[in-house]
């Protein structure tokens, strides 16, 4: 009797070259799916890279223009300080000129008194030049001479001063020249005498001193030689005209 032989076939394949029939469907999905998740990663992280850049760009930005706006807002700032110091000076310094000058007016209005002074004294001092001299003059005189230092002085502790002129240079702002004359004594351009006191109220002039000014030491003509020698010419035609006619 024949007994049947139990045949074994033993396939032995290399584990990474499996025949398409032995290949789990599972690893292939595996292998796919590490593939995607690789892929994601990367793509996650250049988006994360690009949205990094892009939110620097915009931090970036909105500083820039936060700075702008806040050196814009600085500027205004001090423009607008300086400009109210300014103002407030402006306004300090008028308010010092109203003030300095706030009896121009009334000062001005007592000027012609003290002219009407002036001109009394010097009445008075012509009579004394007169020989008159009485005591009613001299007292009237004195009492005039103290009314006028009174006044000048109180019109100078309010800043009114007189413009000096006799003897010193002409100076068109402070003088008014009535006519100007030759003179040996004083220089050209020198004033030689005053006709009115001129008045200044601090800086400001408020009548200016009516002068005759110097115009240098006058010029003598020399006669000229040609004249000379002409009357020379006809004293001596003159004489031979007298000796012709004697003999």
């Amino acid at each position: 009797m024949i007994e049947n032989d139990e045949v074994s076939i033993e396939i032995v394949t290399d584990e990474d070259e499996k025949p398409d029939f032995l290949i789990d469907e599972s690893e292939e999905e595996t292998e796919t799916s590490n593939e995607t998740e690789e892929r994601t990663i990367e793509t996650v992280e250049a988006e994360l890279e690009v949205l990094k850049e892009d939110f620097k760009n915009q931090l970036e930005a909105v500083a820039e223009s936060e700075r702008e706006q806040y050196q814009a807002e600085r500027e205004r700032l001090l423009r607008t300080a300086a400009e109210a110091e300014n103002s407030k000076k402006r306004i300090e310094t008028d308010a010092q000129k109203q003030l300095k000058y706030a009896n121009k007016n009334l000062i001005e209005g007592l000027i012609p008194v003290l002219d009407s002074l002036e001109a009394a004294i010097k009445s008075l001092s012509d009579k004394k030049d007169e020989n008159d001299t009485s005591a009613d003059v001299t007292n009237f005189s004195e009492g005039v001479q103290l009314v006028q230092k009174q006044l000048l002085d109180v019109l100078k502790t309010n800043g009114l001063t007189t413009i000096a002129a006799v003897g010193g240079p002409f100076n068109p702002n402070q003088h008014e020249a009535v006519f100007a004359t030759e003179s040996d004594d004083v220089p050209e351009g020198d004033v030689i005498e005053e006709f009115r006191c001129g008045y200044q109220l601090h800086e400001q002039i408020l009548r200016a001193a009516q002068v005759i000014v110097s115009k240098g030491k006058l010029k003598v003509e020399e006669p000229e030689t040609e004249d000379i020698e002409t009357e020379e010419t006809d004293t001596q035609q003159a004489e031979n005209t007298n000796k012709d006619s004697d003999e």
